[in-house]
């Protein structure tokens, strides 16, 4: 509840500060009688165009896709309010500290004392703001999603028919897919549902379906939330994203009776943690989840992020991500992250199968996190190591595809006495 009353704050903050700043500045030009505004909101509106500008290039690069012109400018005014929660906080400490150590004043002739104050005062403000700030942007920067449009569909990419369509995560979050007819098999009554990874989207992705649809596999693939042309512009590295694999779920059931009368998922990375917790869910859609192919995921959140820290900053960056890091993503998004644990909730998958795929020398999600799911989950369950193979690596792998493919041809959950 706390979460997501924060969530709303830093919600309505970016919404609301950009304007308001905008109206303290014309407030104070006109006592001051200057016809133009601060150079500080100046500063604070060019930098977050450019950051906000740059994260939609960069991700459209990554991703394949082409650049909204109102996703840039979107970003540009949300980077403006976190740019302005940044001043605003250093406003205040600048404040706390200078009160604290009495030196609101600049006296003629300092002392000694009074410099040495001043010092410290200045080095508080640093950490403080290396502490909090540091953390604030990466959590800020790695749960916001810019949209892109889609270079390719099906049709284009696999030359596998398709039909565009749209339905709703359990939450009410609007969720783009395409539903893919099985061929060579008239009513097949196998559908696999595919959850893409983390900055991915449906389009890049596809890949996976090569596997399911020229062998009798009807598959639905869609964009999580904050991805490709779904609704939402935040997400939650899988906690959230299973309300939308179960509106998958339950889209499928709904729409297509006789071939949902086996469900499958299979899923990448952050979709592969969505796809555990939604088949966790005791409701009937979670509970139609029949098997699991699993490829390069986490055990935890908080796991995965020991390891990048681990991985990529120097000891103090590290203790500052690792110490504040989630808990300010959880806030951002209304989701405890730090108890996220695809994990502990592979328990109750039983007595349903899971194939956990990781790649020996991922450098994204180590290998020992996908070995800690596996370890976890109970019987029946496969694994496949990959050697020398990296994290996207598995999904391109024919091997890999095969015995997915075959995975789910001879899954049966274990007989319950």
């Amino acid at each position: 509840m706390l979460l997501r009353i924060l969530h709303d704050i830093l919600l309505a903050f970016y919404f609301t500060a950009p304007v308001l700043a905008a109206m303290i500045d014309a407030l104070r030009a006109r006592k001051l009688k200057r016809g133009s505004p601060g150079a500080w909101l100046v500063g604070v509106v060019l930098a977050g165009v450019i950051v906000g500008t740059a994260i939609t290039v960069l991700y459209a690069v990554a991703v394949g896709g082409r650049v909204r012109v109102g996703q840039a400018m979107l970003g540009s005014y949300f980077a403006i309010g976190m740019l302005l929660l940044l001043r605003g906080f250093d406003y205040l400490i600048q404040r706390l500290i200078a009160w604290s150590l009495r030196i609101n004043q600049n006296p003629e002739k300092p002392s000694f004392g009074f410099r040495l104050r001043t010092l410290a005062g200045s080095l508080m403000r640093l950490v403080i703001l290396f502490g909090v700030g540091l953390p604030y942007v990466m959590a800020t920067v790695l749960t916001y999603r810019p949209k892109v449009d889609l270079r390719d569909d099906p049709q284009k990419q696999l030359g596998f028919a398709f039909v565009p369509v749209e339905f709703n995560a359990t939450d009410g979050t609007k969720l783009s897919g395409w539903w893919l007819p099985a061929q060579n098999r008239s009513n097949s009554s196998r559908t696999v549902v595919i959850c893409h990874g983390l900055a991915s989207n449906k389009s890049n992705q596809l890949i996976l379906a090569r596997g399911f649809v020229p062998y009798g596999f009807n598959v639905l693939i869609f964009d999580f939330r904050a991805h490709g042309e779904s609704g939402g512009q935040l997400t939650s590295f899988g906690d959230l994203e299973r309300r939308d694999v179960l509106g998958a779920v339950h889209w499928v059931r709904e729409n297509h009776h006789d071939e949902a009368r086996h469900i499958y998922g299979a899923g990448a990375s952050m979709g592969a943690a969505a796809l555990i917790a939604a088949a966790a869910d005791p409701s009937p859609d979670g509970q139609a989840i029949d098997a699991i192919a699993a490829y390069g995921t986490y055990d935890s959140v908080r796991a995965e992020l020991s390891f990048v820290a681990e991985d990529r900053f120097v000891a103090p960056l590290r203790w500052v991500v690792e110490r504040f890091g989630l808990d300010m993503a959880s806030a951002q998004v209304g989701a405890d992250l730090s108890h996220f644990s695809p994990a502990t909730l592979v328990h109750a998958l039983w007595p349903r199968p899971i194939m956990v795929i990781h790649g020996v020398d991922d450098q994204i999600i180590a290998f020992d996190r996908g070995r800690s799911l596996f370890d976890n989950a109970q019987q029946p369950k496969a694994r496949m190591w990959i050697d020398r193979a990296g994290h996207n690596d598995i999904i391109n792998d024919e091997n890999v595809a095969t015995r997915v493919r075959e995975f789910f041809q001879n899954a049966h959950p274990v007989p319950v006495i």
